[in-house]
């Protein structure tokens, strides 16, 4: 994935979060504007809130796990074509994290 489409991906969720806010602060002045005596209008404008919510996070979490599986799909196909190479770096990897903790130790 590259950096300018996790910064697209990143505005988009700062500004649909936006507009959740939004949403909810519209919801809240409706009811406060508009007192029911027996809150049944404010019960479905709530309902209506939460269903909306539940739509837009469940299309969030259906985006985020195509992308993740992309990711692991595209890692795997690598580790596949490059495997000396893979385990080489973790090897290297995992020796300089050696070296830190005993340096951290002393």
């Amino acid at each position: 994935m590259s950096n300018e489409s996790r910064s697209s991906s990143y505005t988009a969720t700062l500004q649909d979060i936006s507009r959740l806010k939004q949403t909810a602060t519209d919801a809240v002045n409706d009811m406060s504007g508009s007192p029911s005596t027996d809150g049944t209008g404010n019960k479905s404008q709530l309902r209506e809130l939460v269903g909306r919510f539940q739509e837009e996070g469940s299309e969030h979490l259906q985006e985020i796990t195509g992308k993740l599986s992309d990711l692991t799909n595209t890692t795997r196909i690598y580790i596949s074509k490059r495997p000396l190479f893979c385990v080489g770096a973790a090897l290297t990897i995992g020796f300089l994290i050696g070296l830190g903790r005993r340096r951290s130790r002393d």
